[in-house]
């Protein structure tokens, strides 16, 4: 019997523009920690990618330097994981109306 495929799911690649929410806040909080950082299309398959086909903005892939990725030699900068830590908090205390304060 010949294999037959049928799709189950897809999202489409997405991008928010700098000035979308919750986008803006994260660039926001990586330029304050002194990062030169840009949005960039997402996909094709992610928790973001699911969320903006729902109409849901999301962000996806802002994390720790990486090489490999899926790969047998995968690995990630854990010495970053602190400040990316950081970064992600100071945006949701922005998105959430929340005062800055440096660390």
């Amino acid at each position: 019997m010949p294999t037959s495929l049928s799709e189950v799911a897809s999202w489409p690649p997405f991008r928010l523009e700098a000035d979308e929410q919750p986008a803006a806040a994260l660039l926001s909080a990586a330029r304050r920690a002194g990062l030169d950082v840009r949005a960039k299309t997402a996909g094709p398959s992610n928790i973001g990618n699911l969320l903006a086909g729902q109409g849901i903005p999301a962000t996806a892939g802002f994390g720790v330097p990486y090489e490999g990725l899926h790969g047998i030699d995968e690995r990630a900068s854990l010495a970053e994981l602190a400040d990316v830590y950081s970064i992600h908090q100071q945006a949701v205390d922005e998105l959430l109306g929340r005062p800055f304060e440096s660390p």
